[in-house]
């Protein structure tokens, strides 16, 4: 307790609070940065919530379970173990949903109570508007998270949120692909890249062009992901085994896609081939909606793909000629974003 009280205090000294990106999407958060004893802090948690109180607790009081209320007066619950609300929908990025979700992430992570300065991210969509920075929508994203959100599970404290900065996924994920560990320039960015985030509901192309602009034209966002997974792997389930009724937890879907294996009725099932076929399906309407940006690519001196998505679909690089998968793809917008902010933080 001792200890860990000392690492808030050094974390909350005016100053010193550590940096942490976090890629706020509609399936994952993922958090990438300084954790309070110095050392990189990696992790993922599933956007699992839903409004109200679940009568759900964590025997081990380790914040697994997440209760929380938000200053507007609404009672939230964040777990694996329940039926998720649908994030699928246009303002996520500024819902007190989505506020939620950092908040308990960084808790989770080790933050409650320590102040620490963040990053998040908005898609290219919401980011841009009419080949311009949407400055407008990035403030409403950044006042979101400045409002409060507070934890109601016992021992389980929120973060302070010193300063909230706003970033572009897709950007980010070219930054992590052009800088190392080190920040040194690890790829040839003087040529033409395009970067293909496939996250949670939304598939993001971002053109670069010499590292220094973005090509508006090529550039943008199509409504598929990988959530369309889940719910057409849920769907074939429900069917399958008559579960009309039965709600199934984020946790059992997750199972499901990653494994091809689900747990029904107190043993395995194997539904690797539904799960083979709404991803193949998935990933074909994907790949058409990077088609119809990038034709055939042929110019670019590469596609690089990102995103949880890219990891799920592990051949869609090898469509183009050209393609590359990113090392680590879940993380690559998570890191972006906090190697250009703490490059920005050392010049």
């Amino acid at each position: 307790m001792a200890e860990a009280a000392m690492k808030k205090e050094r974390g909350a000294k005016e100053g010193v609070q550590p940096l942490v990106a976090i890629d706020d999407g509609y399936a994952q958060t993922k958090l990438y940065g300084e954790g309070l004893d110095g050392r990189i802090v990696k992790r993922v948690l599933r956007s699992s919530v839903r409004i109200g109180s679940h009568g759900l607790g964590s025997f081990a009081g380790d914040g697994a379970i997440g209760l929380w209320q938000t200053e507007e007066g609404n009672k939230y619950t964040v777990s694996d173990e329940i039926e998720a609300e649908d994030p699928r929908f246009t303002d996520f990025h500024l819902s007190p949903i989505n506020r939620v979700l950092v908040n308990h992430a960084l808790s989770a992570a080790g933050f409650g109570g320590a102040k620490v300065d963040i990053v998040t991210g908005l898609p290219v969509k919401e980011f841009f508007k009419e080949q311009r920075k949407d400055e407008e929508r990035i403030q409403r994203k950044r006042e979101n998270l400045q409002r409060g959100a507070f934890s109601r599970s016992a021992g389980v404290e929120a973060p302070v949120l010193a300063d909230i900065q706003v970033g572009c996924q897709a950007i980010a994920a070219f930054v992590d692909w052009a800088l190392d560990d080190e920040m040194k320039t690890r790829n040839d960015i003087a040529k033409t890249i395009a970067i293909v985030d496939i996250g949670g509901r939304t598939t993001d192309v971002a053109v670069v062009v010499g590292g220094k602009s973005i090509d508006h034209g090529r550039s943008g966002t199509a409504d598929v992901g990988v959530l369309d997974v889940y719910k057409g792997v849920l769907d074939r389930v429900k069917g399958r085994f008559e579960l009309d009724d039965d709600s199934l937890p984020l946790s059992l879907m997750n199972e499901a896609v990653r494994t091809g294996s689900m747990q029904l009725f107190g043993k395995p099932h194997d539904v690797s081939e539904i799960v083979s076929d709404v991803v193949g399906q998935v990933q074909e309407r994907a790949l058409r909606e990077i088609q119809r940006r990038l034709g055939r690519a042929a110019t670019l001196q590469a596609v690089v793909f990102v995103g949880g998505g890219s990891a799920l679909f592990k051949d869609i690089a090898s469509a183009y000629p050209n393609g590359v998968m990113s090392d680590d793809p879940e993380f690559a917008n998570a890191r972006g974003l906090y190697k250009y902010f703490a490059s920005r933080r050392r010049s």
